[in-house]
């Protein structure tokens, strides 16, 4: 038996804010696949954005507005323009680690401790 001192890092506490916080990360995770496969035009990573704008404004989740928007540009930018394959590369890595990002710091508010990663 643990005690209050010994408590477990990762704590879950399955409230409806954090299960919603968990499917918006879900969604991401399906978007990180499919811009890893290289499918640049999807929409699911727009709709992923979308669904994380919501969620902040809805809630008092708390994300790094330069991370959120940045991401968001860089999504809209892969999705609507026509590009060299390389540059359309970097933009589709800046997208993926965005949304990468914006999951860690989902997980580290639903799991974590409180305290805010960025």
């Amino acid at each position: 038996m643990l005690s209050e001192s010994e408590e477990p890092a990762m704590y879950f506490d399955a409230t409806p804010l954090n299960v919603t916080t968990m499917l918006v990360v879900a969604l991401g995770i399906v978007a990180l696949v499919l811009l890893l496969r290289g499918r640049y035009d999807s929409n699911v990573p727009l709709l992923f954005y979308g669904v994380t704008v919501g969620l902040i404004s809805a809630t008092d989740r708390s994300l790094n507005t330069y991370l959120l928007y940045s991401g968001l540009a860089f999504a809209l930018v892969l999705r609507f323009e026509f590009m060299g394959k390389s540059f359309t590369r970097f933009i589709g890595f800046l997208n993926t680690f965005s949304i990468g990002l914006i999951a860690v710091a989902f997980l580290d508010q639903v799991f974590g401790d409180g305290k805010s990663l960025f």
